[in-house]
C-alpha cells in the first residue's frame, strides 16, 4: 500500500473513531431522516460513507428474508424492514451494539421482525437457518485492532472475511444473493479471490471516495454455478504477507 493512500485510511477511521469514542452515553440522531439513538461504543453509520452507500443499496425485494451478520447499530437490518422484508436477523459480538440495535427495533415496533443476537456473526445462527439477502459491512483493515471500537474496522489478516465467505453460502438460499461494502482501506484483490473460490460472482452496485485515493464500493455477490448451498467451504489463504500490515 502506497505512502499516500495509507495516510488517508488512517486519517479516514481515526475520525471515525474519535467521533464515536466522544459519546459516552447514548444520543440521539437523524439516520436517512429517521430518529435513532446510538448507544457509546457503537457504529455510527452518519461517520462512515461506507456505511451510507450500503445503507442506500441495500438491495431489498419485498418479502425478503434478511441477514445482517455485523450489524452495530441495527440500521441495516432495520432499514431492510422498513424496506419491506419480512424479518432480519441482526447479529454483532459487542454488547454496546446489540443493546443499540435491540433497543431501536423496539422504539420503531420492530422487535417482532427483527431478531437481534449477539455472537460472532455466522456462529450465531442455526446450521439449517437461510435467508434471501445477506447485506454485510465487515471490517476493512487488515490490522490487529487495540479496543472495540478499532475492531469494527480492522480484522487481522481478514480472518473475519475468510471466516464469513467460508461459512455464508449455508445460510443463503439457492437463489439468494448478497450486498456487501468493502474498501481498499482493505485487500480488495483478496476479497475478491475470496468471493470466487467460495463460488460467487460480484458486480459493483454502488461507489463513494474518501479523499482522493479511499475508494468504498457495494457489491451484489451471486452463487456462480451452485444451484444448492454447499456442506461446506474451502477457502485457501493467499497474499498471506501483503496482509500483514501493521
Amino acid at each position: 500500500m502506497d505512502t499516500p493512500l495509507k495516510l488517508q485510511i488512517d486519517e479516514w477511521q481515526g475520525t471515525i473513531a474519535h467521533s464515536i469514542e466522544q459519546h459516552p452515553v447514548p444520543y440521539l440522531v437523524k439516520v436517512r431522516g429517521l430518529d435513532y439513538v446510538m448507544f457509546p461504543e457503537t457504529f455510527n453509520p452518519n461517520y462512515a460513507k461506507a456505511s451510507l452507500i450500503l445503507l442506500d443499496n441495500l438491495g431489498v425485494r419485498p418479502g425478503d428474508t434478511v441477514l445482517d451478520p455485523f450489524t452495530g447499530s441495527g440500521a441495516d437490518a432495520i432499514f431492510a424492514v422498513l424496506a419491506g422484508a419480512a424479518r432480519a436477523v441482526a447479529i454483532d459480538k459487542f454488547t454496546m451494539p446489540v443493546l443499540c440495535a435491540k433497543y431501536n427495533a423496539y422504539r420503531l415496533g420492530l422487535s417482532d421482525r427483527i431478531d437481534v443476537r449477539q455472537g460472532d456473526a455466522l456462529a450465531a445462527l442455526q446450521p439449517d437457518e437461510q435467508f434471501d439477502l445477506v447485506v454485510a459491512n465487515p471490517p476493512f483493515r487488515p490490522m490487529n485492532p487495540e479496543s472495540t471500537v478499532q475492531a469494527m474496522m480492522r480484522d487481522s489478516a481478514h480472518a473475519t472475511l475468510r471466516n464469513f465467505f467460508a461459512g455464508v453460502g449455508r445460510h443463503l438460499r439457492p437463489d439468494g444473493r448478497m450486498r456487501i461494502v468493502f474498501s481498499n482501506a482493505g485487500n480488495l484483490d483478496y476479497f475478491h479471490h475470496l468471493a470466487k473460490e467460495c463460488g460467487f460472482s460480484s458486480s459493483t452496485v454502488a461507489q463513494a471516495r474518501y479523499a482522493s485515493d479511499v475508494i468504498m464500493e457495494v457489491y451484489e455477490l451471486t452463487r456462480i454455478h451452485a444451484t444448492t448451498p454447499p456442506a461446506a467451504a474451502t477457502v485457501v489463504d493467499v497474499d498471506t504477507d501483503r496482509l500483514a500490515e501493521r
